[in-house]
């Protein structure tokens, strides 16, 4: 691999070369997939109103994907957001987490309305005494939430956007989800447009909530580099020596022989890898300006400590243990409901035969 970098960065600012290292990506084989599946069912569903979940690990790259997918939709409508000033092809947005531990949808809704520069926001919201105190907040809910519908209709939002979506699972109990689904599943459908949720393998409780959400819903898993499988373990390693080559430093750091320590620490995730990289650079060049090089012990003041990467190892089998056996135990489930499990059996016997006129055999009497 050459040098992936114009040797005049060298001869940069420190700050200059400590942006340049934090805005070099790469489209690892697992990006690529993820997003070639969500951009092929993004356009099969287009104007169908569906809701998409992409969900992962923590740190797997989520919001990396989102960024493509918000790049390549403002690419596609660029001519047509040069004639038509007000266009807004795409919302994007993160949901917050809750503080008191149940999603916030005023909250939300005055976020997406901020991001499609609505104007006036805080007058779409009923003065306290105006609310009442049964339902606290409804009205002004509903009036947001009829806001937003025409902020989307009018700047002709193409997609929408959100990250960190595990954040609207947040509810008191199972009825509290399905509503939470219901109300995503009823904008999308309002909006006629594609909903996209990026989250971690919390978001798996939206799946199939019940048969019509399951009608609406899509997946896709943007998975981690997995240590058992041979491939895997050679494109992480491919994405250690890149990163490797993409140090602005006068001497190439040795990334891809220590790829065991880089991956035990991140447990093959590469968007954790990435932010590591860049903390352990950024603090190197600016505590020494004459660094040549980083060594691994430059890497150890930065790293996921082994309790961190032991929680993110717990997190993400659960998820993938879930993922698997969910999918078998449904499956087997339908097997046994639509009784596919059973041998097939003939009702009737098998015909046997006979020339014309020859009769059935039987035992014929003998004797007297």
């Amino acid at each position: 691999m050459d040098l992936s970098y114009p040797k005049e960065i060298l001869f940069q600012s420190i700050d200059e070369r400590i942006n340049f290292f934090e805005k070099r990506t790469m489209a690892h084989p697992k990006l690529v997939d993820s997003y070639e599946d969500l951009m092929g069912k993004v356009d099969v569903l287009s104007g169908k109103g569906k809701v998409l979940l992409v969900y992962g690990p923590s740190g797997v790259g989520k919001s990396t994907l989102l960024k493509k997918v918000r790049s390549e939709f403002i690419t596609k409508f660029y001519d047509d957001m040069l004639e038509d000033k007000g266009l807004i092809p795409v919302l994007s947005l993160e949901a917050f987490a809750p503080e008191d531990g149940k999603f916030d949808w005023i909250d939300f809704y005055t976020e997406a309305l901020r991001n499609l520069d609505e104007i006036l926001i805080e007058e779409k919201r009923l003065p306290l005494h105006e609310i009442g105190v049964t339902v606290p907040n409804e009205k002004t809910k509903r009036k947001l939430r009829h806001s937003l519908i025409n902020a989307v209709k009018y700047r002709k939002v193409k997609v929408i956007l959100i990250d960190e979506a595990q954040h609207m699972t947040k509810v008191a109990n199972s009825k509290g989800l399905r509503n939470h689904m219901d109300a995503i599943k009823s904008l999308a459908s309002i909006f006629g447009i594609p909903i996209i949720l990026f989250g971690t393998y919390e978001l798996l409780s939206f799946r199939n909530i019940n048969g019509q959400l399951g009608r609406r819903t899509t997946e896709i898993h943007f998975s981690r580099y997995n240590s058992e499988k041979v491939d895997e373990i050679k494109a992480f390693k491919y994405v250690l020596l890149y990163f490797q080559k993409s140090y602005p430093l006068l001497e190439e750091p040795d990334l891809i022989n220590e790829w065991k320590y880089f991956y035990k620490h991140t447990i093959g995730c590469v968007g954790t890898l990435k932010d590591w990289l860049n903390d352990t650079f950024n603090s190197k060049m600016k505590d020494n300006i004459e660094t040549k090089t980083l060594v691994l012990s430059d890497f150890k003041r930065f790293e996921p400590t082994i309790d961190q990467a032991y929680v993110m190892a717990s997190e993400i089998t659960s998820g993938e243990t879930q993922l698997i056996e969910q999918k078998e135990e449904k499956e087997n489930k339908l097997n046994s409901w639509l009784k596919l499990d059973e041998k097939e059996e003939n009702s009737e016997p098998k015909s046997i035969n006979k020339r014309p006129g020859e009769r059935k055999p039987k035992r014929d009497k003998t004797g007297t």
